[in-house]
């Protein structure tokens, strides 16, 4: 009993019998284990990388597949097609325009014949007997496939594979097309055109297969209906009813044996094109990964062992022995002993714990000693930010005092100049609300010019323009007003007698846009625009306050607003744009985070 409790007490003793029952001995057993295991794995990794590939690969076949499809539907609503199937035979000018339509058409499928290398050809056909085909020149039998794409009246139809002599290469190949009736577009029965658009089923094949097949991981197409089937090699170790009985019996996972060989195999069906996609791996190649995986355990095993001997030996000097007096310096730091240190003997994850162990020490020590000293500072801030909340409302509530004092006295000039003020004061605070309505946004931008029309006199004039309905909708609050003041701090020249600011805001699908326009010298445009788009603090006086105003409307609103420069033939116009916030419950979905993205039409759902 003695011994199991000194073993319970001792987390030397404990390393030692944690190595002799769960290192050493399990080792083996486990090592074993483990070796069993790893067969059944990595035939299941094998397995499911040949899942991951067909599906990949089925992914790439079905976007070319719409892809193509995309581009007959476009051709149906385009009017460039349209007219190209249904204009009759014409000269002159009328045949320019013609011929101008066709080269458009052509570049068109250029275009597209350049972008994808299994483009083969596209054949256009109309009412009007007009013809264009761009790409390899081709001849074949086709009359059926156009018969039974003339019965589904304007639906896609897909072909199988069939053959089609290339004229330039002089040679076969074959291809899979895409079928489709035009019809006229006020009366889909009438059929005005037929268009077939081409895939060379062999590039179609590696431009899907690329990157996902190797010499152990084989894909291939085979076909429903037609007896056709292309990969890379496997047509030469199977042949097309092989995979068909397969498919058609076992589904989608199979196993099957040529030449001695077993294959694991996974197929796909697609329907549009009636094809099955088939990916295989051989057997050997798994049984060829795992002896190497029993070879390279059973080394391990060995030179785990060995190196758990050492290891353990390690582990009692570096780590048990450091704990130890780390733990013995702790039981001094609970009796209050704040002398309590560790040696620090390397910079490892024990060293470093140390040095944290002597750090909190010394942090707790200040801590107590700088406690008071906080809590008196804390007051002191309290009283401050009361303060700050007193002596705005105190200037304003005097600046009324003093307005009515000078309308008693008559001088209403001087009472209207202390009211504008007063005005400024007031939405400035706003019992700190950082949103206001946009006719407070104005009524602050107005109070302000109109202060400096007092000190321009004649040479300075305004005008504020707002849509209907605008009014009460919200904006950031103080969004203009550094706009404007920019504009008499540095767009005025001092000299300049005909000053001239105007205002609009007015509605823009679901956004607001309000410009601020004056007569001033202007602007560098393009510095501006570039300093706009940078994330670096602007040291420009001239653009500080158009730069944070911009900040301000992005961080709140996203990338789609900001403001706007324009460039006049005179002066400055700055285009401030923000979404269309018609009730306060679309503020709370911008502080929560709602909205607050690119799409203008979110904000105001």
């Amino acid at each position: 009993m003695q011994i199991i409790q000194y073993i319970k007490n001792s987390l030397k003793w404990k390393s030692v019998i944690i190595f002799l029952l769960l290192v050493s001995i399990p080792s083996g057993l486990i090592g074993s284990i483990v070796i069993y295991q790893s067969n059944n794995i990595l035939k299941e990794q094998v397995i499911d990388t040949t899942h991951r590939n067909l599906n990949n690969m089925e992914s790439e076949l079905n976007n070319v597949i719409e892809e193509i499809e995309d581009i007959s539907r476009y051709m149906i609503y385009s009017n460039e097609f349209r007219d190209y199937m249904t204009l009759p035979a014409v000269t002159g000018e009328d045949y320019k325009q013609l011929n101008e339509i066709r080269s458009n058409l052509s570049g068109f499928f250029v275009f597209h014949q350049s972008e994808k290398d299994y483009f083969h050809s596209v054949h256009i056909e109309g009412q009007n007997q007009q013809v264009l085909s761009v790409g390899e020149i081709v001849t074949g039998e086709e009359n059926h496939l156009n018969q039974e794409a003339l019965k589904e009246e304007g639906k896609i139809l897909w072909s199988s594979p069939y053959l089609m002599h290339n004229q330039r290469k002089n040679q076969d190949e074959k291809v899979i097309t895409l079928y489709r009736v035009i019809n006229h577009l006020y009366d889909i029965r009438e059929p005005i055109g037929m268009i077939k658009i081409r895939l060379d089923q062999q590039e179609l094949y590696r431009h899907v297969t690329e990157g996902f097949t190797n010499q152990q991981h084989q894909a291939f197409f085979v076909h429903n209906q037609v007896e056709d089937m292309i990969g890379a090699k496997v047509e030469e170790e199977f042949d097309y009813h092989t995979f068909i009985d397969n498919i058609r019996s076992q589904g989608e996972s199979f196993q099957l044996t040529s030449d001695g060989e077993t294959y694991y195999a996974v197929s796909r069906y697609l329907e549009k094109i009636d094809m099955h996609l088939v990916s295989v791996v051989s057997e050997s190649y798994i049984l060829t990964e795992m002896n190497a995986i029993r070879s390279t355990f059973g080394n391990m095993i060995i030179i785990a062992v060995l190196m758990g001997l050492m290891t353990f030996a390690g582990f009692i000097f570096f780590v048990v022995r450091p704990i130890l007096e780390l733990t013995r310096e702790t039981k001094r730091l609970e009796h209050g002993d704040f002398k309590a240190r560790v040696d620090i003997r390397s910079k490892d994850e024990i060293g470093q714990l140390g040095f944290r162990f002597n750090s909190m020490v010394e942090q707790i020590q200040r801590l107590i000693d700088n406690k008071y000293k906080l809590e008196i500072q804390n007051k002191h801030s309290e009283l401050k930010a009361l303060q700050s909340q007193i002596n705005p409302h105190f200037l304003y509530n005097t600046l009324d005092m003093i307005r009515w004092t000078a309308r008693l006295e008559n001088a209403p000039e001087t009472s209207k100049s202390i009211e504008d003020l007063s005005t400024l004061f007031r939405i400035t605070l706003s019992q700190g609300k950082i949103w206001i309505t946009l006719k407070d946004e104005l009524r602050y931008v107005q109070s302000y010019m109109e202060l400096q029309k007092k000190r321009l006199g004649a040479t300075f004039h305004y005008s504020i323009f707002i849509e209907a309905g605008l009014d009460k909708c919200y904006v950031i609050k103080l969004i203009l007003e550094p706009l404007v003041e920019n504009s008499f701090k540095h767009g005025f020249l001092q000299a300049q007698e005909d000053k001239f600011i105007k205002i609009r805001a007015y509605r823009a699908g679901y956004s607001v846009v309000i410009d601020v326009i004056d007569n001033g010298k202007g602007m560098n445009v393009e510095k501006t625009k570039e300093l706009l788009q940078s994330s670096e603090l602007a040291t420009d006086k001239d653009s500080f306050a158009l730069k944070n105003v911009a900040d301000r409307i992005k961080n709140a609103f996203g990338e789609a607003y900001g403001i706007e420069i324009l460039n006049p033939q005179r002066g400055a116009f700055i285009r401030v744009k923000v979404p269309w916030i018609r009730e306060e419950k679309m503020l709370d979905q911008l502080i929560e985070g709602e909205g607050k993205n690119d799409d203008s039409e979110d904000v105001n759902r």
